[in-house]
């Protein structure tokens, strides 16, 4: 099977692509995060091959992508004030909300648990393929799992060409990272993933101090500490600790992603922007044209230990744990 990648001159593009769901098929869809692999919300052996496609654990749970909030008490009970909030400043767009299931939604979505995460993405074409479908879809980043998530249609290809129907060309992701998940099951607003929408805002929105839960027992998409992962190793490194890599030759082709003005003469050196919002806009890319390079081991020198880079250090972290 080859997997079309229909871009924008494709007349009823749209079209074919909800048809394929309806059907039963994947579909990659471009969102302003991430590009996801979609699959009907309402169709088991359609969420069974995700898992199958993606070699994706099946306890770990996927998001749901809604059109529109009025469909959000169709799949989730016990809706708290605070969403009414978040919702009206945040949706669409890249924040994800775990709530309290409809007795009705598939264990596969939610992994078992009896909670389940939903979004509304703010990406022109998949909003208007969540308008035709008329369903919830469900989709993770259409990525293998554990590597670097797609931030374009030709990530989605290097990874899953011919496993998939087809691919929905959205353009780069204007975001570059996941989305910012928020439990809202609890007395007190929790977030279990940082990502696309920072920290402060949230906080200035709801008025009240958020909690940031490092605990990888919730059960939430990205929750694993290794993730996000190029072929190649990566490694982080301090700003102070820079200046050590001239003492002795670099075993692996190396190179170092760079925030400081610092001159390495042993290693190839790549300037990453010092913006987090830019930062994080094309780290994904970054990693994966590294591969691309054949580099065998990336240095990250870390950002600053400030709120507005605490998704970047997330993923640098788990990109920088063992192998899977």
């Amino acid at each position: 099977m080859k997997t079309l990648v229909l871009s924008e001159i494709e007349f009823g593009r749209i079209g074919l692509a909800s048809q394929l769901l309806s059907d039963g098929e994947l579909v990659a869809i471009p969102t302003e995060t991430v590009y996801g692999l979609a699959a009907d919300a309402t169709n088991r052996s359609a969420i069974d091959k995700i898992f199958a496609v993606k070699g994706r654990p099946k306890n770990h749970p996927l998001i749901l992508h809604l059109a529109s909030i009025d469909q959000l008490s169709d799949w989730a009970i016990e809706i708290p004030s605070s969403l009414s909030i978040l919702a009206t400043h945040f949706w669409p767009g890249p924040m994800s909300l775990l709530l309290k299931k409809h007795p009705h939604v598939l264990n596969e979505i939610t992994g078992g648990s009896d909670k389940i995460c939903i979004r509304i993405p703010n990406h022109p074409i998949t909003l208007s393929l969540l308008g035709m479908l008329n369903k919830g879809i469900v989709a993770p980043s259409a990525n293998l799992f554990g590597r670097v998530s797609p931030t374009s249609a030709k990530h989605v290809l290097d990874d899953l060409d011919g496993k998939i129907s087809a691919i929905l060309d959205g353009g780069q992701c204007e975001v570059g990272l996941e989305s910012t998940i928020i439990d809202l099951t609890e007395k007190k607003p929790t977030i279990l993933r940082p990502g696309g929408l920072s920290l402060l805002e949230i906080e200035k929105v709801l008025n009240e101090k958020i909690i940031v839960n490092s605990n990888l027992n919730e059960k939430v998409s990205g929750n694993l500490i290794n993730h996000y992962q190029p072929k190649a190793s990566v490694h982080s490194i301090k700003t102070s600790e820079i200046g050590n890599l001239t003492e002795e030759p670099l075993e692996a082709k190396s190179v170092l992603l760079l925030l400081s003005d610092i001159n390495i003469d042993n290693i190839q050196t790549y300037t990453m922007p010092r913006d987090p919002y830019k930062y994080g806009q094309i780290l994904y890319s970054t990693l994966r044209l590294m591969d691309d390079r054949n580099f065998e081991k990336i240095i990250i020198e870390l950002p600053p230990e400030k709120s507005d880079w605490y998704a970047i250090h997330d993923r640098i972290k788990k990109a920088s744990f063992k192998k899977l």
